[in-house]
């Protein structure tokens, strides 16, 4: 167990001003009881995973977005711990996954709560430590956080949103040591405000990539930004035949292994970026990547605008809400969504019969963060860790966090103080990659009504276009394990270009688990 404890201790935290990075263990005392673990964890900001071991017990924790994933199950008394959940399923004898997981991940992308396809291996969720008693052989799960808006008074909202910028930029920079900081920059907002605050701050490493069509309006959007802030830029060209290759390499069946987890479909979105990147020696290995995912959770982009035009929500319409928002990769009938997973996401969160909107948006956060932010965007960090890449979440900082849970609901609906800040602060003159004009809108939207997702990139990952036949035509059906039963609402008739890129994505992960092909 020695070894393996040793092993999960990693990531980055501060606590009591000073910086901990590769094993952050060394913060709690060698007799740290269980109170102190939690006063801590309280306390300590950043990403890390826990594992700590005294005479009578075993602590362990994920920090407030498990951005490093810590998987556990239990086995003949003893407590098995592990990073990996395949691991831990091998350990076990390999049991069948689980039926009602199953449906979750096909509909969600992820499994909730703590679970994962194997009913007997269980996760920590953001936010939570577990406490093993060794005596007693007795098991604890306790939160020492959890997401949710404080409604206490905000001033000067703009000035202390640029003060609060500054702050958790600061620290980022005092944590690189001077190495090499490389942002994903995408057209969107989120990585753009940290490219603009390294910028701002002097910061004289940095380095800007992104991917795909150099003539796609995100990647034109990102080489104007970095040209504008006057940084390095690179962009990976990628079509569909080095998707179609790489998606069948045994380097990729390796990441699925990796990053999956039992519990998260395979983001693979710039997987192929980072792997040429590192090839081509175009950023060194030891750069810390710096990504913007999920920032703009916090600042309200995906809280529902029916929030705006409504003083209460009964629990029946929230939960028709989350459920409509949180599983949706294929088409389910509303009754169908409630009888598979209303009980489940009532019972984490125990609403009220009414509920005031702040608080119904507080409640719809509380769900967001803990499944769809932690379980899909963050756990996108795999692609760094499988490279050997350290990473930053400076947009999952405490300071930034604990600012927008005190925004009030109007200014994050829309992300509208986000809008504001952006407009005075960032004197960037383009506007975002989602910006675009109604016409073009209608357009696009024209297009994939007449011919589905056929100019999408991404679905050379499942086909090989140059059979063109067998691009347009390929079914579902194709990519269902044979020995499974699948829920119903998965449609083995439909072409795979009609269907969901992140449903195709969880089908292939779950036939590549049945064949045998990640053990």
């Amino acid at each position: 167990m020695e070894k393996t404890l040793t092993e999960l201790n990693t990531g980055y935290l501060w606590h009591a001003g000073e910086f901990y990075e590769g094993n952050p263990g060394t913060v709690f005392p060698a007799d740290c009881s269980e109170e102190r673990f939690v006063e801590i964890l309280k306390a300590a900001d950043g990403c890390f995973r826990l594992a700590l071991e005294t005479e009578d017990l075993i602590l362990a924790a994920v920090d407030r977005v498990r951005s490093l994933p810590l998987f556990y199950a239990l086995k003949n008394g003893r407590l098995l711990l592990s990073m990996n959940a395949h691991d831990l399923r091998s350990r076990l004898g390999d049991p069948p996954l689980d039926e009602q997981a199953l449906a979750e991940f096909l509909l969600a992308g992820y499994t909730c709560l703590g679970d994962t396809l194997v009913s007997d291996i269980k996760q920590l969720q953001a936010g939570q430590y577990l406490i093993w008693n060794k005596l007693s052989q007795s098991l604890r799960i306790g939160e020492y956080y959890v997401y949710r808006q404080q409604f206490e008074p905000l001033h000067d909202s703009l000035e202390a949103l640029d003060q609060m910028h500054l702050r958790v930029f600061e620290r980022l920079i005092q944590s690189a040591n001077g190495r090499v900081l490389v942002v994903p920059l995408s057209g969107g907002l989120d990585s753009r405000l940290i490219a603009v605050m390294l910028k701002r701050l002097g910061y004289p490493k940095v380095i800007c990539y992104t991917f795909g069509n150099s003539l796609h309006d995100e990647a034109v959007t990102s080489r104007k930004v970095a040209k504008f802030l006057n940084l390095p830029w690179l962009i990976v060209q990628q079509n569909r035949h080095m998707w179609y290759k790489a998606y069948r390499s045994e380097e990729m069946r390796r990441y699925f292994r990796f990053g999956t987890n039992l519990s998260s479909l395979p983001h693979v979105h710039d997987w192929l970026a980072i792997k040429t990147l590192l090839e081509r020696e175009q950023i060194p290995s030891d750069a810390i990547i710096v990504p913007g995912h999920s920032g703009g959770f916090s600042q309200g982009a995906g809280l529902p605008l029916i929030l705006a035009n409504r003083e209460e929500l009964t629990r029946r319409e929230l939960l028709d809400l989350i459920l409509r928002d949180h599983y949706d990769l294929w088409p389910c009938a509303n009754d169908q969504r409630h009888k598979l997973f209303g009980a489940r996401v009532q019972e984490s969160l125990q609403l009220p019969e009414t509920i005031q909107t702040p608080i119904a948006a507080s409640f719809y956060d509380e769900w967001d963060w803990r499944q769809r932010q932690s379980r899909l965007y963050v756990n996108s960090l795999r692609i760094y860790d499988f490279f050997g890449l350290d990473w930053r979440m400076p947009l999952w900082d405490m300071d930034y966090i604990g600012f927008w849970t005190r925004v009030p609901l109007d200014l994050r609906l829309g992300r509208e103080l986000m809008n504001q800040y952006t407009r005075k602060y960032q004197s960037v003159p383009l506007p975002a990659y989602n910006d675009y004009p109604l016409g073009k809108k209608l357009h696009r939207r024209y297009q994939r009504a007449v011919s589905g997702n056929l100019s999408d990139q991404r679905y050379g990952r499942f086909l090989d276009y140059r059979d063109r036949n067998g691009y347009l035509h390929t079914k579902v059906s194709t990519l269902l394990a044979p020995n499974l039963a699948y829920p119903d609402f998965v449609n083995p008739d439909i072409n795979i270009l009609d269907a969901n890129i992140n449903a195709v994505q969880t089908l292939t992960y779950i036939r590549a688990l049945a064949s045998g092909e990640l053990n």
